[in-house]
């Protein structure tokens, strides 16, 4: 299921998140999450905080196109990249906390998705061009995930201590960031721009770099993981409670 604007990727992601929800699936935390993103976005071009809108629709229908291909792609049954499987595979486990199956899409969404998004609409003449918007959806991503830490609680009480956990700085949850990984994610975006016989390989070498990112936030650090297994204790079982609760319902 292909979108072709803005408002198509809400109505896609819609559905996956009513499907999560009556199949208990916990695909649907990083649906909500994604939702949430797309509605900021949106917000942010109506407001004209970007430099390009028409390019910013561009680029954001393009990323989410590189999520919703691989949902699908994954839930009949295809091949995705590693990165995903990872991601999509833990969602049946459950002994992860919903922070760590959120950074786990964003790991996947943000390390790999985004630089290939971004050389796909740009060449390497107008790349630099959106650079400046490029920062911005970032930050907007960073903001939506801070605005969730209030939810958390609701999901598990003991989750109050992530709301001293800022995701855009050095080392936090689980040494993820979303500062590094905007890093990554614009060094790629000028690599493939350059790239011509070899952008499959270029991708296949990103994408198991973000495979140890992915590792590294499902299974945590002794002292971190003692952490996340106290917040899981706590933690509502109620998939479908939980994904209501992350939309704010």
């Amino acid at each position: 299921m292909h979108a072709a604007s803005i408002a198509e990727v809400v109505t896609i992601l819609e559905t996956i998140i009513a499907d999560c929800k009556s199949k208990q699936s916990r695909l649907g935390y990083f649906a909500i999450l994604y939702k949430l993103m797309t509605g900021a976005v949106i917000k942010g071009i109506a407001m004209g905080i970007f430099q390009d809108n028409t390019r910013m629709e561009k680029l954001d229908v393009q990323f989410a196109n590189r999520y919703l291909d691989a949902y699908f792609d994954y839930t009949n049954g295809r091949p995705v990249t590693t990165s995903w499987k990872i991601a999509f595979e833990a969602a049946t486990q459950d002994d992860l906390i919903v922070v760590q199956h959120l950074l786990l899409g964003i790991n996947a969404h943000i390390n790999l998705d985004l630089g290939i998004a971004a050389a796909d609409i740009c060449t390497i003449d107008t790349v630099h061009q959106l650079q400046s918007d490029f920062v911005k959806i970032n930050d907007t991503i960073a903001e939506v995930y801070g605005e969730l830490q209030s939810r958390f609680v609701k999901i598990s009480w003991p989750a109050i201590f992530l709301s001293k956990i800022d995701p855009r700085v050095t080392n936090a949850v689980i040494n993820f960031s979303i500062v590094k990984a905007r890093e990554v994610a614009w060094g790629n975006a000028l690599l493939l721009c350059n790239a011509s016989a070899n952008r499959d390989e270029i991708i296949a070498a990103t994408d198991n770099i973000v495979l140890k990112v992915a590792n590294a936030i499902r299974h945590p650090s002794s002292v971190k993981n003692f952490g996340l297994k106290i917040i899981h204790l706590f933690e509502s079982k109620n998939v479908a409670g939980n994904i209501s609760k992350l939309a704010g319902d």
